[in-house]
Order: C-alpha cells, then structure tokens, then sequence
C-alpha cells in the first residue's frame, strides 16, 4: 500500500473512532444511518441494506449513505458483514444525509 493510501486510510479510521461514539445509534428501532466506504454506490448500498435485512427509508446526500429501518437484532451485525464502516444516529448526523438547497 502506498504512502498516501496508508495515511488517507489513518486519518479515516482516527476521524471515524470518535464519530462512531457521539453519534452512534441510540435506538435500532427508529433507524440508522449506514455508511458504506465512499466507492460504493447508492445502488449497492441500498441492495446491501436490504440483504442485511433492512428496509431503506432514504438515500443519504453521498450514495455511500443510506438511513435503513432495521428488520431484526441482528441488523446490526448482517450490515457490517455486508461491508457497512459505521452505523450512525440518523438525527444525529442528519445535516449530513439531505441535500442542501440555495
């Protein structure tokens, strides 16, 4: 792996620890933001959201983003193995997920 690919994945992973904390999901029940690695498309990202056993409630801003409405407990662990990074509080980083209009 090169230089700068190793310290673009470092600065990620250091950046993604914290945000996983403060803004992890308080309550499965009434959704969470999946975040798949920025090359996925929304395409994927919404047919993996479904696979893990989740129901796509909208697409993020980013197509890596998708706020799901889990189907089962074990939503959680499916979307990791489905290559989910982060399960994020949707109203927490809610900002993050519309598309701003001016």
């Amino acid at each position: 792996m090169s230089r700068i690919a190793f310290l673009l994945v470092f600065a990620l992973l250091t950046l993604a620890a914290p945000l996983a904390l403060i803004a992890g999901p308080k309550d499965m029940g009434e959704g969470v933001a999946v975040v798949f690695a920025p090359w996925i498309d929304e395409a994927t990202a919404m047919s993996r959201v479904g696979e893990a056993g989740g129901a796509v409630i909208r697409a993020g801003n980013l197509g890596f983003i998708s706020v799901a409405m889990p189907a089962s407990p074990e939503f959680a662990d499916d979307i990791r193995k489905a290559g989910a990074w982060l399960l994020l509080d949707p109203q927490v980083v809610g900002g993050c997920l519309t598309e701003i209009n001016s």
